[in-house]
């Protein structure tokens, strides 16, 4: 007999939090399922399967923010980073080690084009039991809009900052447990993670989780999130930047979470 229960594990990165809920489910349909029985970093072998070229655009952002110079996606799909290391942050290289390592399925799946996923988005989980070989598996869908950071404005290191890689390894941590802002505040457990590879890359830190909602139209709204210049690397007196943002649109009927009294926020953590 084979199980699936779904999980739900915290919220997700700019949009689209994890259902609250537990779902327990058994029989054939669902035992068929297509998935890696294997623990690791895959891509999707089925529906929402990323392109050659934006399956490109991943390798190539994850072996500038890692430094692991020989990562790729083997022709099984799955993430293989190899021994060799270039530059890149170690903070990040232990992040993306601990996913592989982990004993979870991620599967990296294209949602480019979705009006329910925002850059990135973990699903809720699916906890995979098979009674016969003994086989245990937690499973977690990476749900990535590629189309999203070609539309977003912000200069380019912000880019680089904010980009397929970084969004990936947000949700990584998501699987691993990491949580998100609960308070306007806060920053939030993945991001703070993600910082310290940002510092490491000289690049701007995320400064803020829950977009500024900034001017609402018919059907969409423009949403602002701050980033700041690392100021260990930023000498005193210099004309750089320590304040940049980030700008994206989203459609008019996103869920809203009120910060202060008649200030609009983006609740990163709820779809539209």
């Amino acid at each position: 007999m084979k199980t699936f229960e779904m999980i739900t594990r915290r919220s997700v990165h700019i949009v689209g939090g994890a259902m609250a809920g537990l779902f327990l489910l058994t029989g054939i349909a669902l035992a068929q399922s297509s998935f890696p029985k294997r623990p690791g970093v895959w891509l999707s072998g089925a529906g929402n399967k990323p392109s050659g070229a934006r399956v490109e655009e991943l390798t190539r952002s994850l072996r500038r923010i890692t430094g692991f110079s020989e990562l790729h996606f083997a022709k099984d799909g799955s993430l293989v980073v190899g021994a060799a290391q270039s530059g890149g942050s170690a903070a990040a290289r232990r992040m993306l080690s601990h996913s592989l390592v982990s004993g979870f399925v991620f599967i990296i799946e294209d949602h480019s084009g979705s009006p329910s996923v925002n850059f990135g988005q973990l699903n809720e989980g699916l906890r995979y039991e098979d009674a016969v070989t003994g086989l245990r598996l937690v499973v977690w869908r990476v749900r990535l809009d590629f189309d999203d950071f070609r539309q977003m404005q912000a200069p380019r290191e912000v880019r680089d900052s904010f980009d397929v890689g970084f969004t990936t390894l947000h949700e990584l941590l998501h699987g691993l447990g990491y949580k998100d802002a609960v308070s306007f505040d806060d920053l939030g457990e993945c991001e703070e993670t993600l910082n310290r590879a940002r510092a490491e890359l000289g690049l701007p830190l995320r400064d803020q989780y829950f977009g500024d909602e900034l001017r609402m139209a018919r059907q969409f709204v423009s949403v602002r999130l701050r980033f700041r210049s690392d100021e260990a690397r930023v000498p005193a007196g210099s004309a750089r930047a320590r304040t940049q943002y980030l700008f994206f649109m989203v459609q008019s009927d996103y869920q809203q979470q009120t910060a202060t009294p008649g200030e609009g926020v983006f609740d990163c953590r709820k779809g539209r």
